[in-house]
């Protein structure tokens, strides 16, 4: 059955170098993954590049009973370009406990598949424009699963299979470019899609609009803060995040990079990361992060393979 999930496909889903910064990253969006973050960084990613990525995260208790609260996002992402144009293709999956009609406790789970097209326009020297036109195919349901754990509880519906909606979609980006200062700004999901339709609200990914501002004091080193410009109400509470990150090069082979951010709405959820990348062969890298709650149960851990030429 089609429901509203109160989902959101949060900035926070794509991109390990990105994740590893704690999300301040669209001032910098210099990779392949500047279709998710700010497509105008794409300008700045080199005239090839591809990446392929895993990422989870959960909160909550997963391995005590089934109480409203607990969830856990699932993300796998590509995309592959040349300037001025790149597609992306991804799988969104967000899932959780909540409070059910009759007072009992239901999972909720949104999936998305997303197709993307990504075009730039450089508009003068430093300032860029980009686009990511998307095609997505949603699939909302409801399930309930008594006498199971929460971790299991949620294994289990996001399994569960049900009717798709289709919807359109576009994320918005812009990129100045000012030599050791980058400042960027994007508005995701213009369009806000909507999945379903049925006597309750559709499920609707909300707009978000996002700042981002990068300073580069020296070659190798990039500091940055990420703010949200908007509040957005997610199926756990409010949510508008702040983010501060850093990344530095240790040679041409390694990269290390650290951050932290918080909802300056609602529950702070709180998360520290951290990250980094090994060239392991010329233009190829591999990327990771993990990312730590204030509770143990919340954690996040992905992976990603990038070429860059």
């Amino acid at each position: 059955m089609a429901v509203r999930a109160e989902a959101q496909q949060v900035f926070e889903s794509v991109g390990e170098r990105a994740l590893g910064m704690g999300g301040a990253f669209v001032a910098v969006a210099d990779d392949p993954t500047a279709v998710h973050w700010n497509p105008a960084g794409l300008a700045a990613a080199g005239p090839y590049g591809m990446t392929i990525e895993w990422q989870r995260f959960q909160s909550g208790n997963q391995d005590g009973p089934q109480l409203p609260g607990p969830d856990r996002r699932k993300t796998q992402f590509g995309t592959a370009g040349t300037l001025p144009l790149a597609i992306s293709y991804g799988t969104f999956q967000t899932t959780g406990l909540v409070s059910g009609p009759a007072d009992d406790v239901v999972v909720q789970s949104l999936r998305v598949r997303h197709y993307g097209v990504t075009i730039l326009q450089s508009v003068t020297q430093g300032l860029v424009v980009g686009g990511t036109f998307k095609y997505e195919r949603g699939r909302p349901v409801q399930s309930s699963f008594p006498g199971r754990t929460a971790g299991d509880a949620l294994k289990a519906g996001e399994d569960v299979e049900g009717p798709t909606h289709s919807a359109f979609d576009i994320d918005l980006g812009v990129m100045a470019d000012m030599q050791y200062v980058r400042v960027g700004f994007t508005w995701r999901n213009l369009l806000a899609p909507t999945f379903g339709e049925i006597a309750v609200p559709a499920n609707t990914i909300q707009r978000t609009p996002r700042l981002g501002i990068a300073i580069l004091p020296t070659h190798g080193l990039t500091l940055a803060i990420d703010l949200d410009l908007d509040t957005v109400d997610l199926r756990d509470g409010l949510r508008r995040m702040v983010a501060l990150g850093g990344e530095g090069r240790l040679g041409r082979r390694l990269a290390l990079r650290t951050g932290i951010r918080w909802s300056l709405e609602g529950e702070r959820r709180q998360v520290a990361a951290f990250g980094g990348s090994l060239m392991f062969r010329e233009h190829l890298w591999l990327d990771g992060h993990y990312a730590q709650g204030r509770s143990d149960e919340d954690r996040e851990l992905g992976f990603a393979m990038r070429a860059g030429f």
